[in-house]
């Protein structure tokens, strides 16, 4: 079973790392009403007991006499040549209407990517409210744009130790005649700094090239982004890149991993379970609840709002 925002080692170090069960475990059994804060590795070690794991797999070897040996054979490429046709159902009945598809083979397609990649959303998500925490005037595309940043805040009277709050920007161009399509995408909004952004990059050879949002607001359309981190860190739970620039060796883990985040929230602090949605499909939820709050703005076309740059 593969889980989503689940880190699938290639080195079996963590299953054999005793401190780090240790630790998990522990957490795991602390009582429900305390929230437990894990690492990538907890959350890790935690998962591969409940699935029974003790040991993974290794990787490819580059040597050829190896059990696991690298394959270079195209004919032996593609150990499942047959993949399931798409439009017959799992009896084996093949689907010849919209309906069908919509009623029958959908919901098991659905079922599997539910189950094998992305993990189920619960249904006690608790509830967004959304806030608009400043507005301003800006040029963009040359043009005049009202951008607003907007907090989605959730509900967390269930956990209070867990703070989920969702931040998103949304720029209009001013003098439009009616409501506007708007874009959505995933990034850190022009209200928070980028951890990727270098210092003085933009200064340098000459003048910088259209972003996005300019290129939108040009065409007559709204531009919305969406931070995807303050609805589930991706890191699940924070590790030093020993290629950053100002990389310290003594950094610790934050914790903001799976236990946190709108999935630790709805989870009340407790670890997922092995279907339990990982951070792929809380992103989902989260650009769903975004669509909420353009449903309510008056300058949207809510009914032409489209998602772009979702890599994975």
């Amino acid at each position: 079973m593969l889980v989503a925002g689940l880190v699938m080692w290639s080195q079996p170090v963590f299953a054999q790392d005793s401190a780090v069960a240790a630790t998990a475990h522990k957490a795991s059994q602390e009582p429900a009403s305390k929230a437990v804060v894990f690492t990538t590795q907890q959350d890790h070690q935690n998962m591969l007991q409940q699935l029974g794991i003790t040991k993974l797999r290794p990787g490819r070897n580059a040597n050829e006499n190896a059990p696991n040996a690298a394959n270079y054979d195209e004919a032996n490429a593609n150990p499942y040549p047959n993949l399931p046709d798409v439009m017959k159902l799992a009896s084996g009945e093949r689907v010849t209407s919209p309906e069908r598809w919509w009623k029958a083979r959908r919901p098991e397609i659905v079922e599997l990517l539910e189950r094998e990649a992305y993990g189920r959303v619960p249904g006690n998500v608790p509830s967004v409210k959304w806030e608009v925490r400043e507005t301003r005037e800006i040029q963009a595309g040359g043009k005049p744009a009202i951008q607003k940043h907007i907090i989605g805040v959730v509900d967390n009277a269930a956990c209070p130790e867990i703070k989920v709050n969702i931040s998103m920007s949304l720029t209009l161009p001013k003098d439009a005649a009616g409501r506007v399509p708007v874009l959505m995408s995933f990034g850190w909004t022009p209200f928070e700094p980028s951890p990727f952004a270098l210092g003085g990059r933009g200064g340098q050879g000459g003048p910088r090239p259209p972003t996005k949002e300019d290129k939108l607001i040009a065409a007559g359309w709204g531009c919305a982004i969406l931070n995807p981190s303050t609805v589930q860190d991706d890191s699940g739970g924070f590790q030093r890149n020993p290629f950053e620039r100002n990389a310290k060796a003594d950094a610790k883990p934050i914790g903001a991993g799976l236990t946190r985040g709108i999935i630790g929230l709805t989870n009340l602090g407790q670890p997922r379970k092995p279907d339990d949605w990982g951070s792929l499909r809380a992103w989902g939820w989260g650009a769903s609840r975004a669509l909420d709050y353009l449903e309510t703005e008056p300058g949207v076309d809510a009914k032409r709002v489209g998602i772009a740059g979702v890599s994975r």
